[in-house]
C-alpha cells in the first residue's frame, strides 16, 4: 500500500517499476527504483527479445514533494536483440528519452509558470530557465474560434514583436480571455474575425476607439456595440483636469502646489464627498470662475451618469452637451463632440449590463506577468502566457 502510494505521488503509472529503497536526506527526498524484467520489442528490427545486455543506475529529478527536491535512482536495462544484435534500452512512459527529469516535474513546472516567471518556476523546481521555456514552447494551447454572444475588445500594452500595443478579446458573459491580437491595426482584428465563427455574436462592449469599430462593422456587419462606461465618463475628467491645469499655471507658487495636490479631491464625486470635505472644494473654487464652471459641468455629467436609466438617458446627455456648448468652456467642446459621435454606443450601456471591468482586470494581470519576467519579447510567447495562466486557473479552482 504504502508503495503504491509512493508511486502515485511520483507520478509514476508504469506496473513493472517497482520501489526498492527511499530515504530522506538534506532535506531531499530520495528513491531507489527498479523495473522487473519482461520481453520488449527492437526498435530496430522489431524482433521480440527477453535478453538483458546491461543495466545502468540514472539520476531523474521528480516532481517536488512539499516543495523540497526529489530524486530518483533508477536502475535500467538495456536489453540485446538477438535478431539484428543491437541494444537498446527498455522503454518508460513517465520519463521521455534522453530527458533526466519525469513528466510529472515538466507538468508541475508548468503549473508554476502560470503564475511565475519561467526563471522563477526553474528555481523552484531545479530546473533551467532554457529548459523551462523549451517546455512551455512545446506545450499546445486550444483556442476557441467559435465566438461567443457578447465579446470584449481592449489593447493593452505588450512590448512585444517590436509593437507596442496587442490586443484581447474576452467573453465577457463566461469571464475567459478567448484570444490575443500581436497589435491593434484595424486590419488585423478584422481578419481575425473574418476567421472564427461569429454567427452568435449579439453584441460588442469597447472603449471608444475607432479602429475597434470600424473592425467590428466590417466583419460582424451591425451587431450591438456597448461603449464602457468607464471609458467615456473619464473623457470629461480630462476635460475638467484641462481646465484646472490651465487655472493652476496662472496662481502663484503655494495655491499653485495646493490646487495641485487636492486634484483628486476635486475629482470625486460630490455624492462621496462629507461637510468638510465639501468646505476645502469651496475653498479651492473661490475666485476662480472658469474652474468653478467646469467643476458645476463634471458634477451634472456625473449626476446625470449615476442617476439615469435607459429610459431618461438620453434626454440628459443632450441636456449636459447643450450646457457644455453654451458655457465658456473650450476643453468640455471636444468631450461633446465625442459624446455625439458613439451617442448610441453610450446610450446602450444604460440599456445592457456590460462593461470592459473584467477585461481591464486581465490587462491589469498582464502587466503583472510582463514586470514579474522583465518583459516578453516574443509575442507568440507572451500570447500563450497570457492563455496558459488562465488554463492552470481554471484547473486549480
Amino acid at each position: 500500500m504504502q508503495e503504491h502510494f509512493i508511486m502515485e505521488l511520483l507520478g509514476i503509472k508504469d506496473k513493472h517499476v517497482e520501489l526498492w529503497e527511499m530515504k530522506e536526506e538534506n532535506r531531499e527526498f530520495h528513491f531507489w527504483l527498479q523495473t522487473k524484467q519482461r520481453t520488449q520489442t527492437c526498435p530496430n528490427c522489431g524482433a521480440k527479445t527477453k535478453r538483458v545486455h546491461s543495466y545502468r543506475i540514472q539520476p531523474i529529478k521528480g516532481r517536488l514533494i512539499e516543495d523540497r527536491p526529489v530524486r530518483i535512482h533508477l536502475r535500467k536495462r538495456r536489453y540485446l536483440c538477438t535478431a539484428c544484435k543491437k541494444t537498446f534500452f527498455e522503454k518508460l512512459s513517465f520519463i521521455q528519452r534522453y530527458q533526466r527529469h519525469t513528466r510529472s516535474l515538466e507538468q508541475q513546472v508548468l503549473t508554476y509558470v502560470g503564475d511565475h516567471s519561467f526563471k522563477a518556476a526553474g528555481k523552484m523546481t531545479g530546473l533551467s530557465t532554457n529548459q523551462v521555456i523549451r517546455l512551455f514552447d512545446r506545450r499546445q494551447i486550444q483556442v476557441n474560434y467559435v465566438l461567443p454572444a457578447v465579446i470584449a475588445i481592449d489593447e493593452f500594452k505588450g512590448d512585444a514583436d517590436k509593437e507596442k500595443f496587442q490586443t484581447i478579446i474576452v467573453d465577457v458573459q463566461n469571464k475567459k480571455i478567448i484570444d490575443v491580437l500581436p497589435d491593434r491595426l484595424s486590419k488585423t482584428i478584422e481578419n481575425y474575425f473574418r476567421q472564427c465563427d461569429t454567427s452568435n455574436v449579439k453584441v460588442v462592449v469597447m472603449d471608444l476607439s475607432k479602429r475597434f469599430k470600424d473592425a467590428v462593422r466590417k466583419a460582424l456587419g451591425n451587431p450591438l456595440i456597448v461603449a464602457d462606461r468607464f471609458h467615456y465618463m473619464r473623457q470629461a475628467y480630462w476635460g475638467f483636469d484641462k481646465v484646472r491645469r490651465e487655472i493652476q499655471n496662472e496662481l502663484r507658487k503655494e495655491d499653485r502646489i495646493l490646487c495641485k495636490r487636492s486634484k483628486e479631491l476635486l475629482w470625486k464625486s460630490p455624492f462621496k464627498l462629507t461637510a468638510d470635505k465639501k468646505n476645502r472644494v469651496c475653498e479651492l473654487l473661490k475666485d476662480k470662475p472658469k474652474l468653478q464652471e467646469a467643476y458645476v459641468l463634471k458634477n451634472k455629467l456625473d449626476e446625470w451618469f449615476k442617476t439615469s436609466n435607459c429610459y431618461t438617458a438620453k434626454a440628459g446627455l443632450e441636456q449636459w452637451c447643450e450646457l457644455v456648448e453654451n458655457s465658456n468652456i473650450e476643453a468640455f467642446q471636444s468631450v461633446v463632440g465625442t459624446f455625439k459621435r458613439w451617442k448610441t454606443e453610450i446610450l446602450n450601456s444604460f440599456v445592457y449590463p456590460y462593461s470592459n471591468g473584467y477585461i481591464e482586470g486581465v490587462n491589469n494581470t498582464t502587466k503583472v506577468i510582463k514586470r514579474t519576467s522583465y518583459g516578453i519579447k516574443s509575442f507568440s510567447r507572451l500570447r500563450k502566457k497570457i492563455l496558459w495562466r488562465q488554463v492552470v486557473r481554471e484547473v486549480s479552482v
